[in-house]
């Protein structure tokens, strides 16, 4: 279910991987992006969330993202390759709610900064997107961050989940911090998860005061949501309480918005 709007000072966190636009599907198919895209803007209108980390968002697809976020939410982010080339991983901020005190991007491979580089065993460039902001709710400052964890490299999951860790907490300085994304690793169960864990990191789903709806996988890949599903989407946190937690598969008239479900969470600094 779509977790209702946080009351203050709570902060209302969605994780979607929207799934990439391949280009190569036709309407009717599950997968077909021309009918997926209403679905996903109906997600980010109806959840309303203070914080957006989407993942796998090609260029062509960011008019939509754009379209339904635009006119309330700063995004930060560009592509792996640099500029606007390939698959972003993006933050979209609520104004009203965050003055932006620094942001930042890196590659999750031994070369951090440098534009398109992969890491260890990887299959391709992955990335993070960190910002320090000032909640002016409370006062407090926080630092938000989403990551894309590699799908096929075991070494590049679990180093780039110790490299995300370490310049989180850099950058952080001691301010509460929230990592979001697509780890594609199950949560609990996995190298990844472990790393974080031990670097200080709470599982919202893990510490949620309520899990709301059925406790769900989220990579159903359009098929039926089941709760023996992996888990391999998670919003994971240091120095901040968790309310709420919730997986959901949208759909609108059996087409769902993506092969993942989206990730919801209500959060507290401590």
């Amino acid at each position: 279910m779509i977790l209702p709007s946080a009351p203050s000072p709570a902060l209302s966190i969605l994780s979607q991987n929207i799934r990439m636009d391949t280009g190569t599907t036709r309407p009717g198919e599950p997968d077909h992006w021309g009918q997926r895209a209403p679905v996903l803007v109906d997600l980010l209108r109806t959840a309303d969330p203070d914080v957006v980390g989407a993942l796998e968002v090609l260029p062509s697809q960011l008019p939509v993202l754009e379209d339904a976020l635009a006119s309330t939410h700063l995004r930060l982010g560009f592509g792996r390759e640099g500029g606007g080339r390939d698959e972003h991983n993006l933050l979209f901020l609520r104004r009203e709610r965050f003055e932006l005190l620094g942001w930042d991007q890196f590659w999750l491979s031994e070369q951090p900064e440098l534009m398109g580089s992969v890491g260890w065993d990887g299959h391709c460039p992955r990335i993070a997107v960190w910002a320090r902001v000032q909640d002016r709710d409370t006062g407090r400052e926080l630092l938000i961050a989403v990551t894309h964890l590699d799908h096929a490299g075991p070494l590049a999951r679990m180093n780039g989940a110790a490299l995300v860790a370490r310049r989180l907490l850099e950058a952080a300085d001691g301010a509460p911090v929230i990592l979001m994304g697509d780890f594609n690793a199950d949560s609990g169960a996995s190298p990844a998860w472990e790393v974080l864990r031990e670097a200080g990191f709470e599982d919202a789903r893990q510490n949620a005061a309520q899990i709301h709806g059925e406790d769900i996988g989220t990579f159903p890949d359009y098929g039926e949501p089941t709760t023996d599903g992996p888990r391999i989407d998670w919003i994971m946190t240091r120095g901040v309480a968790a309310d709420a937690y919730a997986a959901h598969s949208h759909d609108v008239d059996g087409i769902q918005a993506s092969d993942h479900a989206g990730v919801m969470a209500q959060l507290r600094a401590l």
